[in-house]
Protein backbone atom coordinates (compact mmCIF):
# COMPACT_ATOMS: atom_id res chain seq x y z
CA UNK A 1 0.00 0.00 0.00
CA UNK A 2 1.20 3.32 -1.20
CA UNK A 3 0.67 6.38 1.24
CA UNK A 4 0.86 9.80 1.67
CA UNK A 5 1.18 11.57 4.74
CA UNK A 6 -0.39 15.02 4.69
CA UNK A 7 1.33 16.34 8.50
CA UNK A 8 3.63 18.68 10.56
CA UNK A 9 6.74 17.27 10.98
CA UNK A 10 5.99 15.65 14.43
CA UNK A 11 2.54 13.66 13.24
CA UNK A 12 4.61 12.70 9.91
CA UNK A 13 7.36 11.09 12.29
CA UNK A 14 4.94 9.40 14.79
CA UNK A 15 2.90 8.18 11.74
CA UNK A 16 5.78 7.37 9.95
CA UNK A 17 6.72 5.23 12.80
CA UNK A 18 2.99 3.60 12.97
CA UNK A 19 2.99 2.36 9.35
CA UNK A 20 5.99 0.45 9.95
CA UNK A 21 6.56 -1.66 7.35
CA UNK A 22 3.09 -1.94 6.27
CA UNK A 23 2.98 0.72 3.89
CA UNK A 24 5.65 2.84 1.78
CA UNK A 25 5.25 6.67 2.61
CA UNK A 26 4.89 8.29 -1.22
CA UNK A 27 4.42 11.90 -2.76
CA UNK A 28 0.25 12.35 -2.89
CA UNK A 29 0.40 11.85 -6.18
CA UNK A 30 1.87 8.33 -6.44
CA UNK A 31 -0.16 7.83 -3.72
CA UNK A 32 -3.42 5.31 -3.06
CA UNK A 33 -4.16 6.84 0.19
CA UNK A 34 -3.82 10.24 2.00
CA UNK A 35 -3.55 10.61 5.92
CA UNK A 36 -4.53 13.91 6.66
CA UNK A 37 -3.40 14.67 10.11
CA UNK A 38 -5.22 18.52 11.07
CA UNK A 39 -5.56 19.84 15.23
CA UNK A 40 -8.95 20.86 15.24
CA UNK A 41 -12.66 21.35 13.34
CA UNK A 42 -11.67 24.69 11.76
CA UNK A 43 -8.28 22.59 10.18
CA UNK A 44 -10.06 19.88 9.32
CA UNK A 45 -13.02 22.22 7.74
CA UNK A 46 -10.43 23.67 5.70
CA UNK A 47 -9.10 19.88 4.92
CA UNK A 48 -12.67 19.31 3.57
CA UNK A 49 -13.00 22.61 1.47
CA UNK A 50 -9.49 20.97 -0.66
CA UNK A 51 -11.42 18.11 -1.23
CA UNK A 52 -10.08 14.64 -1.81
CA UNK A 53 -8.99 13.28 -4.51
CA UNK A 54 -7.77 9.80 -3.55
CA UNK A 55 -9.15 7.93 -0.80
CA UNK A 56 -8.66 10.11 2.48
CA UNK A 57 -8.10 9.44 6.73
CA UNK A 58 -8.86 12.29 8.48
CA UNK A 59 -7.37 12.65 11.93
CA UNK A 60 -8.27 15.35 14.50
CA UNK A 61 -8.26 16.24 17.97
CA UNK A 62 -11.46 15.69 18.79
CA UNK A 63 -13.81 13.94 16.32
CA UNK A 64 -17.12 15.91 16.16
CA UNK A 65 -20.54 14.43 14.23
CA UNK A 66 -20.95 17.31 12.18
CA UNK A 67 -17.63 17.53 11.01
CA UNK A 68 -17.33 13.60 10.06
CA UNK A 69 -20.71 14.38 8.31
CA UNK A 70 -19.15 17.15 6.47
CA UNK A 71 -16.10 15.03 5.68
CA UNK A 72 -17.88 12.16 4.24
CA UNK A 73 -20.06 14.37 1.81
CA UNK A 74 -16.70 15.74 0.74
CA UNK A 75 -15.46 11.95 -0.07
CA UNK A 76 -13.11 11.58 2.75
CA UNK A 77 -13.00 7.89 3.49
CA UNK A 78 -12.61 7.89 7.30
CA UNK A 79 -12.34 10.13 10.22
CA UNK A 80 -10.22 9.12 13.18
CA UNK A 81 -8.87 10.93 16.74
CA UNK A 82 -5.58 11.24 15.92
CA UNK A 83 -4.74 9.65 19.24
CA UNK A 84 -5.48 5.92 17.34
CA UNK A 85 -2.62 3.57 18.31
CA UNK A 86 -0.60 1.37 15.08
CA UNK A 87 -2.69 -1.32 15.02
CA UNK A 88 -6.28 1.12 14.90
CA UNK A 89 -4.19 3.11 12.25
CA UNK A 90 -3.16 0.20 9.94
CA UNK A 91 -6.37 -1.54 10.47
CA UNK A 92 -8.43 1.91 9.11
CA UNK A 93 -6.32 2.20 6.25
CA UNK A 94 -6.83 -1.52 4.93
CA UNK A 95 -10.76 -0.97 5.31
CA UNK A 96 -10.40 2.36 3.47
CA UNK A 97 -8.48 0.35 0.62
CA UNK A 98 -11.40 -2.18 0.77
CA UNK A 99 -13.68 0.42 -0.02
CA UNK A 100 -14.95 0.34 3.09
CA UNK A 101 -15.83 3.75 5.08
CA UNK A 102 -14.48 4.19 8.72
CA UNK A 103 -15.73 6.24 11.84
CA UNK A 104 -14.21 6.95 15.24
CA UNK A 105 -16.25 4.83 17.90
CA UNK A 106 -17.28 8.21 19.41
CA UNK A 107 -19.02 9.89 15.88
CA UNK A 108 -20.38 6.46 15.59
CA UNK A 109 -22.37 6.55 18.24
CA UNK A 110 -23.04 10.05 17.83
CA UNK A 111 -24.39 9.32 14.21
CA UNK A 112 -26.48 6.05 15.28
CA UNK A 113 -29.42 5.30 17.91
CA UNK A 114 -28.55 3.43 20.80
CA UNK A 115 -29.79 -0.06 20.06
CA UNK A 116 -31.42 -0.29 22.86
CA UNK A 117 -33.34 2.71 22.39
CA UNK A 118 -34.69 2.15 18.99
CA UNK A 119 -35.70 -1.89 20.46
CA UNK A 120 -37.72 -0.28 22.79
CA UNK A 121 -39.40 2.19 20.55
CA UNK A 122 -40.92 -1.09 18.18
CA UNK A 123 -41.37 -3.33 21.11
CA UNK A 124 -44.11 -0.60 22.53
CA UNK A 125 -46.49 -1.65 19.19
CA UNK A 126 -45.01 -4.62 16.85
CA UNK A 127 -45.34 -4.88 13.19
CA UNK A 128 -47.91 -6.87 11.83
CA UNK A 129 -47.29 -10.01 9.71
CA UNK A 130 -48.77 -7.70 6.59
CA UNK A 131 -46.47 -4.89 7.84
CA UNK A 132 -43.90 -6.71 8.23
CA UNK A 133 -44.58 -8.22 4.25
CA UNK A 134 -44.52 -4.88 3.08
CA UNK A 135 -41.04 -3.99 5.19
CA UNK A 136 -39.96 -6.36 3.52
CA UNK A 137 -40.44 -5.37 0.47
CA UNK A 138 -39.44 -1.80 0.82
CA UNK A 139 -36.09 -2.94 1.67
CA UNK A 140 -36.39 -4.94 -1.87
CA UNK A 141 -36.72 -1.29 -2.99
CA UNK A 142 -40.72 -1.78 -4.71
CA UNK A 143 -42.29 1.11 -4.92
CA UNK A 144 -46.30 1.14 -3.46
CA UNK A 145 -47.95 0.29 -6.98
CA UNK A 146 -45.09 -2.58 -7.33
CA UNK A 147 -46.12 -3.88 -3.74
CA UNK A 148 -49.60 -3.33 -4.46
CA UNK A 149 -49.58 -5.50 -6.85
CA UNK A 150 -47.47 -8.44 -5.12
CA UNK A 151 -49.96 -8.01 -2.54
CA UNK A 152 -52.84 -8.16 -4.55
CA UNK A 153 -54.17 -4.74 -2.95
CA UNK A 154 -54.72 -1.09 -3.09
CA UNK A 155 -51.80 0.87 -3.30
CA UNK A 156 -54.20 3.00 -0.53
CA UNK A 157 -53.66 0.03 1.57
CA UNK A 158 -50.09 -0.07 0.96
CA UNK A 159 -49.32 3.39 1.86
CA UNK A 160 -51.42 2.92 4.81
CA UNK A 161 -48.97 0.11 5.97
CA UNK A 162 -45.85 2.46 5.31
CA UNK A 163 -47.46 5.32 7.14
CA UNK A 164 -48.09 2.59 10.23
CA UNK A 165 -44.76 0.63 9.82
CA UNK A 166 -42.70 4.66 10.34
CA UNK A 167 -45.08 4.95 12.94
CA UNK A 168 -44.41 1.98 15.14
CA UNK A 169 -40.77 2.08 13.79
CA UNK A 170 -40.41 5.99 14.70
CA UNK A 171 -38.74 6.95 11.04
CA UNK A 172 -39.32 9.44 9.06
CA UNK A 173 -38.69 8.11 5.41
CA UNK A 174 -39.10 4.51 4.02
CA UNK A 175 -35.12 4.08 4.14
CA UNK A 176 -35.21 4.94 7.78
CA UNK A 177 -37.42 2.53 8.29
CA UNK A 178 -35.57 -0.26 6.14
CA UNK A 179 -32.69 0.42 8.36
CA UNK A 180 -34.06 0.60 11.37
CA UNK A 181 -35.73 -3.34 10.33
CA UNK A 182 -32.63 -4.37 9.69
CA UNK A 183 -30.72 -3.61 12.70
CA UNK A 184 -34.27 -5.13 14.69
CA UNK A 185 -33.97 -7.97 12.77
CA UNK A 186 -37.11 -7.46 10.86
CA UNK A 187 -35.52 -7.61 7.71
CA UNK A 188 -32.94 -9.78 6.35
CA UNK A 189 -31.08 -8.01 3.07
Amino acid sequence: MRVALDAGDAARERLTQALGGHAAIVPRDEADLVVRDVAGAREALAAIADGFAVPTVLLVDDPHADVALAALRAGAAAVLARQLDAPELIAALDAVRAGLIVLDAAVRDALAPAPTAVRATVLAEPLTERERQVLAMLADGLSNRRIAARLAISENTVKAHVAAILAKLGATTRTEAVTLGVRLGLVML
